[in-house]
């Protein structure tokens, strides 16, 4: 089991938020349309940026792994999401799309698709949202 542990202030300005975890520091906001000051990355760009950076680890952990022990030439994902906002005013995140562009020397076209399928199901990211959120994953190949 792994902890991890983050501290977030919320600033008196827009929706400004400060978050610090270990010796990191970053911010978060929204854009100015939604009544923030755009300076930073909105929570929904956060979330799919977590997703990102999960798949990404996962892709370089797989990569030196017993199992394909390959060179990744790429390895870049480009995500949507969408949201619907409720009569109450909540919202969620209802769709992701990823678009997986991952490409070595090493590997055919149908192992370069087990690669990203085995990535997929190892990221701790997607398995936390994947009964909530419906994805759609676009595996593109030299």
């Amino acid at each position: 089991m792994s902890e991890y542990t983050l501290h977030s202030e919320l600033h008196n300005i827009g929706a400004k938020v400060v978050h610090t975890t270990r010796l990191h520091r970053f911010v978060s906001d929204t854009p100015t349309d939604h009544h923030g000051t755009d300076t930073g990355p909105s929570p929904v760009e956060y979330l799919l940026g977590a997703l990102g950076a999960c798949l990404g680890a996962s892709a370089a952990a797989y990569a030196h792994s017993p199992k394909y022990k390959i060179k990744l030439n790429k390895f870049d994902m480009d995500f949507t999401a969408e949201t619907e906002r409720y009569p109450d005013k909540s919202s969620r995140v209802t769709k992701i799309h990823a678009k997986i562009d991952c490409q070595s020397d090493d590997m055919d076209k149908a192992k370069t698709e087990q690669f990203v399928e085995d990535v997929i199901h190892v990221s701790t990211i997607h398995n936390t949202l994947q009964n909530a959120v419906e994805f759609t994953f676009e595996i593109t190949t030299p």
